[in-house]
């Protein structure tokens, strides 16, 4: 048995746009023409999904196993909105997928599923029940006319001996929502110069392999994370746990000033 919350939390003073008339055909092809030229730049509010189950807790001893997510959500203005919106929903999922196959399609149904796999998993093996427990928190980093970047902190437990969190980011192209890759934002030189600049930080000679001080890159070769977010005056470049180096490490982290890397970015 599970306890919905599902709300959304506005930020203060957002824009609204309300039509109080028709428009005539005409006055209407001027603004559909306006708005091809120039789509406002997305606004974003906090949607917040929280879902509690009362099996086997306490409310009162904050025991309980829970699901809570507060993530950017673009207003649903346009379609460029939409398209941001459904890429956040996607990332969120995927980093929270800690089953081998999900068949959760929106961030609601997968709240829902959390629970219930908890509650289903409690009662199969009440010998080894502890309260499962998933945090999303994701924050704006950048919204200019160039790029939108966010970063997504997550801490998850389903059971054994410790838990899980990560820092993941999403870049979106504001005028599209799409999400960029790595291959959209940098030039094919921006590897070789990071790596330059790991192996300084971790002190690695040049001349010996990446992996010789004991890191993991696949193939013993670096390459660069798939978690990049932009700050105003950085770039962070993270590896989560179990990505380069052991869970006993945690994330490995190198940020670049933007200015001193701005040769091999191409949205600039």
């Amino acid at each position: 048995m599970g306890i919905d919350k599902i709300a959304r939390t506005f930020i203060p003073n957002l824009t609204r746009f309300t039509v109080k008339k028709l428009l005539s055909p005409l006055i209407l092809i001027f603004a559909v023409v306006g708005c091809q030229k120039e789509i406002p730049a997305p606004e974003f509010e906090v949607l917040m999904i929280d879902e509690v189950s009362l099996q086997n807790c306490n409310p009162e001893e904050e025991n309980c196993a829970y699901i809570s997510l507060q993530i950017p959500w673009a207003e649903n203005l346009n379609s460029r909105d939409e398209q941001l919106n459904r890429n956040i929903e996607k990332h969120v999922i995927r980093i929270l997928d800690y089953e081998e196959e999900t068949s959760s399609r929106d961030l609601e149904g997968m709240a829902r599923n959390f629970i219930s796999n908890y509650e289903a998993s409690a009662t199969e093996f009440p010998e080894y029940n502890i309260p499962w427990e998933a945090n999303v928190e994701g924050r704006i980093l950048t919204n200019t006319p160039d790029i939108i970047s966010i970063q997504f902190d997550l801490a998850l437990f389903t059971g054994g001996a410790h838990g899980y969190t990560s820092k993941s980011f999403l870049n979106i192209d504001p005028a599209s929502g799409e999400v960029l890759d790595n291959e959209d934002l940098f030039t094919a030189e921006f590897k070789n110069y990071a790596e330059e600049l790991f192996r300084k930080k971790h002190e690695i000679p040049k001349d010996e392999p990446i992996n010789s001080t004991g890191y993991f890159f696949e193939n013993d070769s670096f390459h660069l994370p798939h978690n990049i977010g932009f700050v105003k005056n950085k770039i962070i470049l993270r590896y989560n746990a179990y990505e380069v180096a052991s869970y006993s490490e945690g994330g490995i982290q190198l940020e670049i000033s933007r200015e001193e890397a701005k040769d091999f970015m191409k949205f600039l």
